[in-house]
């Protein structure tokens, strides 16, 4: 995690305006807040990805790294960007809840 927090800072430091990491797994985004802080980068925000589209968007970034579904797709856990209303109200609901 340590790396994280350093290209975090590194991003910011070089212009970013946000950090947005590619998952939220347990401990990151104190290590990146904490080495944002560290590198006086108190308001360089986190993006978070509490929400995740089905899109063709990142196809050819799938295809380019061999990483394409196997079978099926990923329709089954991903939200249709398509209805604007129902990805920002999840998005909102998800951001809101307290963890557990």
């Amino acid at each position: 995690m340590n790396l994280l927090g350093c290209t975090a800072a590194s991003l910011a430091r070089a212009g970013a305006d946000i950090v947005a990491p590619s998952d939220m797994m347990d401990g990151r985004v104190a290590a990146i807040r904490t080495a944002l802080d560290k590198a006086a980068q108190h308001n360089t925000p986190i993006l978070s990805y509490a929400s995740k589209f089905a899109s063709a968007f990142y196809g050819p970034f799938r295809e380019a790294a061999d990483s394409a579904p196997q079978f099926g797709d990923r329709k089954t856990y991903q939200m249709d960007g398509a209805t604007s209303a129902k990805p920002c109200a999840k998005s909102t609901s998800t951001s809101m809840k307290a963890p557990t």
